[in-house]
């Protein structure tokens, strides 16, 4: 998420396409590991209990690596963090329960940064104090599209 406060644009093709291979260097090698994983698993005949718990440590490796990865690359990858988050129906647990700080956990953008984006979209030259009459230095909230003041 850029910072700065001059017009923000769209993302170029190569700025996408940056993004995109950042998140699949990230998580191709965790889909590889589980498939080396099960491929060895397979071929020592393992039981189940030895599979379960080299899954639960892939399970923690994984979900470890895709959450800072998605952290990292903000925006849509966030939002569709937060969409995972909730799919305990398909993810393994530790997936559901790291990305679960994407819901709560995002830091706020810094109030100077989020008060001067207001003030040029609302108040154009003119001040906050035309428009409001406070303005809550601490966010009340924030989220992966909007912050409250």
């Amino acid at each position: 998420l850029p910072l700065d406060v001059g017009e923000r644009k769209a993302l170029s093709v190569t700025e996408r396409l940056s993004r995109s291979l950042t998140f699949y260097s990230r998580v191709l090698p965790i889909l590889a590991r589980y498939k080396l994983a099960e491929l060895d698993l397979e071929q020592r005949c393992a039981d189940e209990e030895e599979c379960s718990a080299e899954y639960s440590e892939l399970d923690e490796w994984g979900s470890d690596k895709l959450r800072d990865a998605i952290l990292e690359l903000q925006g849509f990858y966030v939002k569709s963090g937060q969409v995972l988050s909730t799919r305990v129906d398909l993810f393994a647990k530790p997936y559901c329960d790291k990305l679960q700080v994407l819901q709560e956990g995002l830091a706020p953008i810094p109030t100077d940064v989020v008060k001067e984006v207001v003030r040029r979209e609302l108040c154009g030259d003119g001040t906050l104090d035309e428009l409001f009459s406070d303005f809550e230095e601490k966010p009340l909230g924030c989220a992966s599209i909007a912050q409250v003041h």
